[in-house]
């Protein structure tokens, strides 16, 4: 008992110590400080908000005390880019469900202890650690999944972009007048991407298909800067863009078929998991009655 106080004492201790990193101000060396004023990608604008909120302030915070045991948010800023995400907050969404994933079995035990119903206590608290973990993690799997997830519709508007496009050249427009008509003629985030990158090109005095390409690190997308590499080379050999254009959005058609094509067969094949499970129950219930029966064994036979 001695023991488990102590523990319980220690990680209260680790905790506030903790806290009390993450809350205090700590000087940036100038070094570190010239350094992020020239990463002009780091720059996120979610980050300033108006007043001084409580939610910046925990976000803050929370994200110095991730920096303090050792997470790099740096890592996840493309996907954090694509889904509009503040490191911030996502720093936040870690330190809620870590605290909420160690804080629900002891919540359990100790109603349950409550009701007079005992639980062993190293048992409690090795089944709190492991959900803290969990919370912890659980906020980086479930970003990769929603920044997966919009790369690929991403991929979806712009093969619907690229035919547009190829329309209205095949009207007579020029390959400027398509590709800014083609991006206003479309809605939701993705097309709102592109129609910022192509303000981005009028206002810099740069090609559409250099801003393409720089969209195409910012979001993590091969795609794009593999349309602007195809376009670039089709004007420097004297090939219509048009063909370049169609092409690419026939590569990416081929592409959103096949996804979803093996969706469909991996979808098919977890269904045949539940199946299987039932199947292998309706056995035990037929078969045990018959196997009970031949194996028990019957007392000796009375004189």
């Amino acid at each position: 008992m001695i023991g488990v106080i102590a523990l319980l004492g220690a990680g209260i201790g680790l905790g506030v110590w903790m806290m009390f990193r993450a809350v205090r101000p700590r000087v940036e060396p100038l070094g570190a400080a010239l350094a992020a004023l020239d990463r002009t990608a780091a720059i996120d604008p979610t980050e300033y908000v108006r007043g001084d909120t409580l939610e910046r302030r925990a976000g803050g915070a929370a994200r110095r005390l991730v920096r303090t045991l050792g997470t790099d948010l740096d890592d996840y800023g493309v996907d954090l880019r694509i889904l509009d995400r503040s490191p911030a907050r996502h720093a936040l969404d870690k330190i809620i469900g870590a605290v909420g994933g160690m804080a629900a079995p002891l919540l359990v035990w100790g109603g349950l202890g409550v009701v007079g119903i005992r639980l062993p206590v190293v048992g409690v608290l090795g089944l709190s650690a492991g959900a803290a973990i969990g919370g912890w993690i659980l906020p980086d799997l479930t970003l990769r999944e929603q920044a997966a997830r919009r790369r690929k519709a991403f991929r979806h508007a712009l093969s619907s972009y690229l035919d547009l496009v190829n329309v209205i050249i095949a009207g007579g427009g020029g390959i400027q007048t398509a590709l800014y008509t083609a991006a206003d003629a479309g809605d939701g985030w993705a097309f709102a991407a592109i129609r910022r990158a192509l303000d981005r090109a009028r206002l810099t005095q740069r090609s559409p298909w250099d801003t393409f390409a720089d969209l195409s690190e910012e979001l993590d997308v091969p795609e794009l800067a593999e349309l602007a590499a195809a376009v670039a080379l089709a004007g420097s050999q004297g090939a219509r863009i048009r063909s370049s254009l169609a092409a690419k959005a026939d590569t990416l058609r081929g592409h959103q078929v096949a996804e979803t094509e093996a969706a469909a067969e991996s979808a098919t094949e977890r269904m045949t998991i539940p199946v299987a499970v039932l199947l292998f129950g309706f056995l035990v219930f037929v078969a045990y009655p018959a196997v009970q029966q031949i194996t028990t064994v019957s007392g000796p036979a009375g004189p």
